[in-house]
C-alpha cells in the first residue's frame, strides 16, 4: 500500500489587495520601459508580425504630433499591420507637401521618405484601438525621448490582474 502525502492547497484570495501608489508608479515605469525597449524603428522592416483581426481604419500621422494632419487608410482582415505601416512610411510624400514640413533627417533635395517628418528617430511602440475599433500608432522617439500618438502624448495605465500580475489597461 502506497501512502501519498497530501499537500494543503492555499486558496487564491478572491479579492486582490489594492497596490500602493508607489507600487503602481514603479509598475508604470517598468512597463513603459519595456514598451520603449521593444519599439521598432520605422525606417527598418519590422521583425514581428501583428495581424489585423478585422476590417478597420488606421490613422497615419503625416508629421510629428500630426501637426499637418493624418492619413486614414483602410486595413483588411489578415493584413500585417507592422508591414503596412512600414510600407506607408517608406513611400515619398507628395512634392507640394514636403516643402512645408520639417524634415528631421536632412535638408537636401534628396529623395525623402514619409518617416523623416515624424522626428529624428521615430519608433512604433505599439497600437491603440479606439472605441470604434480604429487603430492609432503609439510612437516613441528615442532621440527626443518623447512618446506621442496622433496630436497628443501617451502614457500607459496599468492594473493588477486576478493572478497579481501587472497588465496594461486601455482607456
Amino acid at each position: 500500500m502506497k501512502v501519498e502525502k497530501i499537500e494543503q492547497h492555499t486558496p487564491v484570495p478572491s479579492v486582490i489587495p489594492q497596490p500602493s501608489d508607489q507600487e503602481r508608479a514603479a509598475a508604470v515605469k517598468s512597463v513603459s520601459g519595456l514598451v520603449r525597449a521593444f519599439a521598432w524603428s520605422i525606417h527598418r522592416p519590422p521583425t514581428e508580425r501583428r495581424v489585423c483581426e478585422y476590417r478597420t481604419n488606421i490613422h497615419l500621422p503625416r508629421t510629428y504630433l500630426a501637426t499637418k494632419g493624418e492619413d486614414v487608410k483602410h486595413v483588411q482582415c489578415g493584413t500585417d499591420i507592422n508591414r503596412f505601416v512600414h510600407a506607408h512610411y517608406m513611400e515619398s510624400p507628395a512634392i507640394e507637401e514636403e516643402k512645408e514640413w520639417t524634415n528631421f533627417v536632412h535638408e537636401d533635395e534628396v529623395v525623402t521618405r514619409r518617416h523623416e517628418y515624424l522626428g529624428p528617430d521615430p519608433r512604433v511602440a505599439g497600437y491603440f484601438f479606439d472605441k470604434n475599433g480604429e487603430i492609432h500608432i503609439r510612437w516613441w522617439d528615442s532621440f527626443l525621448k518623447d512618446q506621442w500618438m496622433d496630436n497628443n502624448k501617451w502614457t500607459l495605465n496599468v492594473a493588477m490582474d486576478p493572478s497579481g500580475k501587472w497588465v496594461v489597461e486601455e482607456d
